[in-house]
């Protein structure tokens, strides 16, 4: 048997949230990433870049020439994987033979991201779920259109129907209502719940369902958390997700939950809701079949919010970034506009109060680049509007 290691390596397309985790839980983190922000270096015991093809997509050779200097480095760590391997069970299976991956297994995962799988497997355990189509949008009802393996947002659209579909884009039917989230741990015989969220859109004229942050959330109604708690129960043991995992759902409102979306890793919002040294500690222990250890709550409602980039931008070597500023690029990183440019952090007493001191922290961050106030991060409650729906 290995000896036990403090060290973990993490691969992720953004891996701050992570190696901070890592870090308070007292691992060493070696760090895979995209972005190679000043805090993710700063937190990590060294760092590497993840060689992308077109757009944000890993690109599988460069990542696992990364992954077999690690192990080498670190030849007892675990990897602990994170965003941007959505859709990529086959690269998570040529990482599992360098080394134990920690979470949900791929065999899991190979369900978990087939849209028409995953659909099937939340009717049979009578869990309410969006209809789905994979070949054409239909003619009535309204409906969203999503790529397979894909997450945060950027590519969900308004459907036209009667649009044909390819094969790697479905469409779900469009639930109106509230945009929240569960953040949860998943054990062997248990299933530790982090909180809830509400997730804030900051929508561009291409992407009108483009990922804006999420807010905690205290004031659920009971029949609501216990419904989601219930239905969790019965999915994770029965889909086979592992450690730290999300879930999306929609509020109607008529208090019924819809289940959207399934993201079986580590989410953007788990540092939100509990101690991140318990909750890595956690996904750990899930991960290699012990008992959870105890997660400690946080104390204030928090929020956090991408700030995307009112026009471009050149970020300036002078500039002090506020310490509740996290993904902090690095100075002389060119931006174009619309992109995102760092995490911006907030807590409060009440979610309005959070959500002020989100919104004020916003607008101090833009006059500290020299960029026009870019609007405000919103809850998407509304209904689709009319004119865009499908007749």
């Amino acid at each position: 048997m290995a000896p036990e290691s403090r060290e973990v390596l993490i691969f992720a397309r953004a891996g701050r949230q992570l190696a901070a985790a890592a870090r308070a839980a007292g691992y060493r983190a070696l760090v895979a990433d995209v972005f190679g922000d000043i805090d993710t270096r700063n937190l990590a015991t060294c760092w590497a870049a993840l060689p992308t093809r077109s757009g944000l997509c890993l690109d599988a050779t460069g990542l696992l020439t990364v992954l077999r200097h690690y192990c080498v480095r670190a030849p007892h760590a675990a990897v602990v994987w994170g965003s941007g391997f959505e859709g990529r069970a086959a690269l998570l299976l040529k990482m599992a033979q360098q080394g134990p991956l920690l979470g949900t297994g791929v065999a899991a995962l190979r369900v978990l991201w087939d849209p028409a799988q995953l659909h099937q497997q939340l009717c049979a355990l009578d869990i309410p779920t969006p209809a789905l189509r994979r070949d054409r949008v239909p003619a009535r009802g309204r409906w969203v259109v999503k790529r397979v393996g894909e997450s945060g947002g950027w590519h969900v659209h308004w459907a036209r129907a009667g649009t044909t579909l390819g094969r790697r884009r479905f469409a779900q039917a469009y639930v109106a209502g509230r945009s929240l989230s569960v953040a949860l741990v998943a054990g062997t015989a248990e299933v530790a719940v982090l909180g809830f969220c509400e997730h804030l859109f900051w929508p561009s004229a291409t992407q009108p369902f483009r990922y804006g942050g999420a807010i905690a959330l205290r004031d659920l109604p009971s029949s609501v958390t216990q419904t989601i708690s219930a239905a969790l129960a019965r999915l994770c043991p029965a889909l086979g997700l592992v450690g730290l995992c999300g879930v999306d759902f929609v509020l109607d409102a008529r208090e019924r939950c819809w289940l959207i979306e399934i993201n079986p890793r580590p989410t953007a919002t788990f540092d939100l809701l509990a101690h991140p040294g318990d909750v890595f500690r956690a996904h750990v222990a899930a991960s290699k079949g012990q008992r959870l250890p105890a997660i400690r709550a946080r104390p204030t409602l928090r929020a956090q919010a991408v700030y995307y980039a009112a026009s471009a931008i050149l970020i300036p070597d002078s500039l002090d970034w506020p310490a509740w500023v996290a993904d902090r690029p690095q100075a002389g990183s060119a931006l174009q506009s619309g992109a995102p440019v760092c995490t911006v952090r907030a807590s409060g007493a009440t979610p309005d109060a959070t959500q002020r001191c989100l919104q004020r922290r916003l607008d101090r961050l833009a006059e500290l680049l020299g960029l026009p106030a870019g609007g405000r991060p919103l809850p998407r409650t509304e209904p689709a509007p009319r004119r865009r729906s499908s007749r």
